[in-house]
């Protein structure tokens, strides 16, 4: 067993600055190998910290005279001194260490302190990035140096700094929200709000949306445009991210409908011999045009909830949750409806100017579809127990549409009935162009889409009401 694998134990108080009980574990580890100068070192530096100095004169004393020639020999005197306010010892040390050890990060880092002690903020800054620069994958050393331009309240240098860190060590959150706090501090709340969208969905987010130009100031936006740019923004980042996770990439997407159009296709036309004939064809002008609702709608439900922490940092609408969702799928769905344009034609069914109809058909739906997820996505903050409703609800929906069934098989006096149902009247919409080679009644789809249109501009004036309630609701 080497001396290394003993260290995580003290390092471990270290890491929750509980110093006392390192100080004491580094003892236990130095009398167990005492000619290894880290426990030795380590000792000390973790009773300096809990500031028991009477402990560190007699370790020290021994430590530099078992380890003369480590840098720790020079430098620990120096923070001890310093420790004790005896500043020009303090200073006629690190003196010493730069001439010795100038390739020692802690050497500029405690040069660093000093200068801080007499307010010479550019003599602190320059040590420090001395130490960057002696340890360069050391991401600490770079978080101090952008510090000190906080602590000095330089926040213009602060945000140069904290984006080295970004660039460097894109994984450490203090690159985004401490650059956010500079950023806000500044009063440019547009980047301090982007910052803390780039913490939640990595550093593209940023790079995106600068100009290429870096000396070109950005146009202002309005706040309607700065929406739907981040609506847009964050959309194409979770599609990119799902991508990135799946083997098989954009292949999922039409894969997922197939997959289930077998599923169906095993019940109804095999095992329960209820398909009939191109009921291929009835199966997917259904199934496709469904799981675009139905996905942004399960999607969009929870999508508030789910953003809580970024509405709370940010401030951003509540009506971005659900929109991003509500995009999210219709993205997806394009290849899909494609896929579905293919299949029919491979079927026989010779394309013409009817299949034109299907542009309407697909606005009509969208409008129903963005209407109805942000209805369900406004009510859910407030009663979060309908969570647990919205997948029956959505599987009852399912059935009384005719995904898998011809609507003209129900009895007569029940179609009237049946075409309420907006997803059943537009599943029959899609199935007149592709299966019957005819046109939908325009005068109703029309109107449909203006009751639907009319929906969506009333929720939107329901998220911009309580855009300031819903922060406070999904905290409680």
């Amino acid at each position: 067993m080497t001396p290394e694998s003993s260290f995580d134990w003290p390092q471990e108080s270290m890491r929750a600055g509980n110093w006392s009980q390192a100080a004491e574990r580094w003892g236990v580890i130095r009398k167990a190998y005492p000619d290894h100068p880290a426990p030795w070192f380590q000792c000390i530096n973790a009773h300096l910290e809990a500031n028991e100095l009477e402990a560190v004169d007699p370790l020290l004393a021994i430590a530099i005279e078992r380890f003369p020639n480590h840098p720790s020999s020079t430098i620990q005197p120096a923070l001890l001194a310093m420790k004790r306010e005896n500043w020009e010892s303090a200073k006629d040390l690190l003196d010493q260490a730069r001439q010795i050890h100038s390739g020692n990060a802690q050497t500029w880092t405690s040069c660093a302190t000093l200068a801080l002690h007499d307010n010479n903020f550019d003599e602190a800054s320059r040590c420090q990035w001395r130490a960057v620069e002696c340890s360069p994958t050391q991401a600490n050393l770079l978080m101090r140096y952008a510090e000190l331009a906080m602590d000095a309240e330089r926040f213009d240098e602060a945000l140069r700094r904290w984006e080295i860190l970004r660039e460097r060590f894109p994984e450490f959150p203090q690159g985004y929200k401490r650059a956010s706090e500079a950023a806000r501090a500044l009063g440019d709340h547009e980047t301090a709000r982007d910052l803390l969208l780039a913490h939640q969905y990595g550093n593209d987010f940023i790079e995106s949306d600068e100009s290429t130009d870096t000396h070109v100031r950005r146009q202002p936006q309005s706040p309607l445009a700065r929406l739907l740019g981040l609506v847009w923004t964050k959309a194409v980042f979770n599609l990119r991210s799902e991508v990135r996770r799946n083997y098989l990439s954009f292949g999922w997407w039409i894969l997922e409908p197939l997959m289930y159009m077998v599923v169906y296709m095993v019940v109804f036309d095999v095992l329960l011999n209820r398909g009939g004939e191109n009921y291929s064809m009835l199966l997917m002008t259904g199934l496709i045009p469904w799981m675009w609702t139905m996905k942004a709608i399960s999607t969009s439900s929870v999508s508030i909830l789910g953003g809580q922490n970024l509405m709370l940092q940010t401030g951003v609408h509540p009506i971005f949750f659900p929109l991003v969702m509500l995009l999210q799928a219709t993205i997806k769905q394009i290849p899909v409806f494609i896929l579905l344009v293919g299949f029919v034609w491979f079927n026989g069914s010779t394309p013409g100017l009817h299949w034109l109809a299907v542009i309407p058909i697909f606005i009509v739906q969208a409008l129903f579809t963005a209407g109805f997820s942000l209805a369900v996505a406004a009510v859910i903050p407030f009663l979060r127990d309908l969570t647990n409703l919205v997948p029956t609800g959505l599987t009852l929906l399912m059935f009384l549409s005719g995904i898998f069934y011809d609507y003209k098989f129900i009895d007569e006096k029940w179609h009237d009935l049946f075409l309420m149902n907006p997803v059943a009247y537009l599943l029959t919409c899609y199935r007149d162009v592709f299966l019957d080679h005819t046109t939908p009644d325009f005068y109703s789809l029309a109107w449909r889409g203006i009751v639907f249109a009319a929906v969506c501009g009333l929720m939107v004036m329901c998220y911009h009401k309580l855009r300031y309630v819903y922060p406070r609701k999904v905290m409680e």
